[in-house]
Order: C-alpha cells, then sequence, then structure tokens
C-alpha cells in the first residue's frame, strides 16, 4: 500500500499545511476522488498532484457522463415508441369516425313513414329490475414541477440540499433547504453540468437547487 502526504482539508487552504496532516493512502486518494466527482467538487491541487485521485476522479466522471448518455438514449426510444403509438391511435380513431358518420347518414336518409312504422312496430320495453351502473373512477391527478407550485425536500438522507446563487455546480452556496422542508418554485427549469435547476424559496432563504441526481433520485417532489 503507497502512501501520500495529502491530508483532508479544504482546497482552499495553503500548500503548507498539506506537509503538517497526517498521511492519506492510495485507497483513500482514489475514494476522494470518487467522492469529490460525484459531488462536482474538483480539489485542483490533489488532482494536479496525486495520480489515486485524479484516476478516481477521471473513471467516476466517465461513469456518470455513461449513465446520462444512457437515460438520453432510453428518451429517444421511449418518444420514438411514443409517436408510433399516438399515429396508431389516431388512424384508429379517424376510421372509427368515418364509420360512424357513415352510418348517421344511412339513418338519416332513411324515410320518415318508414321509422314512425318501425316506432309503432316495436315499442320500447321498459326491464323490470333496471341494471346498476357503477360510478366513473376518477383519474388520478399528476403533479408536476412549475413556476408557482410548492416542492418538499425529500430523499436527501437527512442531509441539506444546496441552493446556489445560480444553475450550475460552480455556482456559490446561497442557502440550503432541509429534508422535509416545502419550497415555492420562482423560476426554471435551466439545464446545467447535467442537472436541471429550479431556483426555489424557502425559510432560509432563495437559491437555484437541483430537481434530481444523476441516478434518478427526486429531491424536489411537487406537493402542490
Amino acid at each position: 500500500m503507497r502512501w501520500s502526504s495529502a491530508c483532508r482539508i479544504g482546497k482552499n487552504d495553503s500548500v503548507r499545511q498539506y506537509a503538517l496532516c497526517e498521511p492519506m493512502s492510495s485507497e483513500d486518494m482514489y475514494e476522494r476522488g470518487v467522492a469529490d466527482a460525484e459531488r462536482g467538487e474538483l480539489h485542483p491541487f490533489y488532482y494536479q498532484h496525486y495520480y489515486h485521485y485524479r484516476r478516481g476522479y477521471d473513471q467516476a466522471r466517465r461513469r456518470m457522463r455513461r449513465s446520462v448518455w444512457s437515460m438520453l438514449a432510453y428518451g429517444r426510444w421511449m418518444l420514438l415508441a411514443g409517436a408510433v403509438l399516438a399515429i396508431a391511435l389516431t388512424l384508429a380513431m379517424s376510421s372509427i369516425w368515418r364509420t360512424g358518420k357513415q352510418e348517421d347518414r344511412a339513418i338519416l336518409a332513411m324515410p320518415a313513414t318508414h321509422t314512425l312504422a318501425t316506432e309503432h312496430a316495436r315499442p320500447a320495453r321498459t326491464p323490470l329490475f333496471p341494471t346498476a351502473t357503477s360510478a366513473a373512477t376518477p383519474e388520478p391527478i399528476v403533479l408536476t414541477l412549475r413556476i408557482g407550485g410548492i416542492a418538499q425536500v425529500s430523499n436527501t438522507e437527512g442531509r441539506a440540499l444546496r441552493g446556489r446563487a445560480a444553475p450550475g455546480l460552480r455556482a456559490p452556496i446561497r442557502v440550503a433547504f432541509a429534508e422535509g422542508e416545502r419550497v415555492r418554485i420562482l423560476e426554471g427549469p435551466v439545464v446545467a453540468d447535467e442537472y436541471v435547476w429550479w431556483r426555489v424559496e424557502g425559510r432560509s432563504g432563495i437559491g437555484w437547487a437541483a430537481q434530481q441526481s444523476l441516478e434518478g433520485v427526486v429531491w424536489l417532489v411537487p406537493v402542490e
């Protein structure tokens, strides 16, 4: 196992401080690179001077990009399937409509005397036991994020959702929204750094927050 003289301090600290900290193993540097890539917080000094940190960071970023492209490819296939289904439904409805119009023309073209004779010959019968009709089931309401709507911070595993000054991982953090807190949607959506951002307002302030993770875990769940 190889050891590095770097330590677990912030990336804004001076180079002199690095020599005063306890060593980190190659595995620790690799895991630190993976974790920073997943958070989108590159440590320039580690990336430039430590091979295992750079390898972990680059591999994690490539893996994240592949997952995003897989999601986009799946979405394109779903859109294509939806378009084909919509065309098939349109053709079927058009055929039914033409058949109904032909039947309507046939009924309207019948002589009035024939219609009256048929009505007198076959009077309508009232059933002794009326058939019970079931009430129509209301369709479920699907909520989506929208400007002016309300969302709840969820699925953060107890951690706060960061609100930034602008869309993107490099924008400074202005506020933190606690899990379970309800926020109001002010602007959005804006796509930046492979995330979808919404400008929201909560109890502690206003900031741009990501809608969900790259793996599909939803952080802003619409409630109103």
